[in-house]
């Protein structure tokens, strides 16, 4: 993820993405640039790319999700 401009914060982003996942296999993946975060259930990629890239201003480049 890299620096880019700032885009509009809407209050729904900060239900989205409820917390970061703070295990041995995230801290690992965090050493190649990657961040995992617990979102809701009904969250769509396009979703939570927006939310991390308004909120943490920052460059999504792919989004992975897991159910």
């Amino acid at each position: 993820m890299s620096k880019k401009a700032k885009k509009d914060v809407k209050p729904y982003f900060y239900d989205l993405i409820q917390t970061p996942v703070v295990t041995e296999k995230s801290t690992m993946a965090s050493e190649f640039g990657k961040v995992v975060f617990k979102v809701r259930n009904d969250a769509t990629k396009a979703d939570v790319k927006e939310a991390v890239e308004a909120l943490f201003n920052v460059q999504v480049t792919k989004v992975n999700t897991l159910n």
